[in-house]
């Protein structure tokens, strides 16, 4: 069987140089916006394991935080690297300052505070075997309460812990009320 000898035209296409200063510039950009992303994320999901709140980035959660007390219902305050969140005891008790602004509801209304002028409205937001959930309720930013039970603490004692939360989270200006 005859063979085709081979075509000596030179083919259409001119051989590929390697990847342009433009294509470099482009893929270094890229992997730059991949760690300063991952970096990002590390930063608000904190050293615990704690994701900020969407709105921890609020001027009044960082005043929050500056003002909330080093110890909760004798538990010491655990470092955290998240905008806008605060835990005492590991992850037992955890604040969240900028979470998502509670509209009308029909869940239980809490007002708790040691008194009438730094009385907080919380609303029980969600409740299991394990942990309960508490949001403020009339205030923006939000902040969110959860507050893990063990070691003694029950579900009938965890609304104690707003007691002391109650001064710093007050000073979030209220502009609805619990009926």
């Amino acid at each position: 069987m005859p063979t085709a000898a081979p075509d000596p035209r030179p083919s259409a296409e001119p051989p590929r140089p390697g990847p342009s200063r433009a294509r470099q510039r482009a893929a270094v950009a890229a992997v730059l916006a991949v760690v300063v992303g991952a970096s990002a994320w590390a930063f608000t999901a904190g050293r615990g394991g704690v994701e900020a709140a969407p709105g921890a980035g609020d001027p009044a959660c960082a005043r929050l935080l500056r003002a909330l007390p080093a110890e909760l219902d004798g538990a010491g305050r655990t470092p955290q690297g998240a905008a806008g969140v605060a835990a005492w005891d590991g992850d037992r008790v955890v604040l969240r300052c900028g979470a998502a602004v509670l509209g009308p509801t029909t869940k239980p209304c809490l007002p708790v505070g040691p008194d009438e002028a730094t009385t907080v409205d919380w609303v029980e937001d969600a409740r299991s075997e394990r942990a309960v959930r508490f949001l403020t309720y009339g205030r923006e930013p939000a902040v969110e309460v959860t507050v893990r039970f063990g070691d003694g603490l029950g579900a009938a004692g965890a609304a104690g812990v707003l007691v002391d939360l109650a001064a710093p989270v007050a000073a979030i200006e209220q502009t609805r009320r619990c009926v």
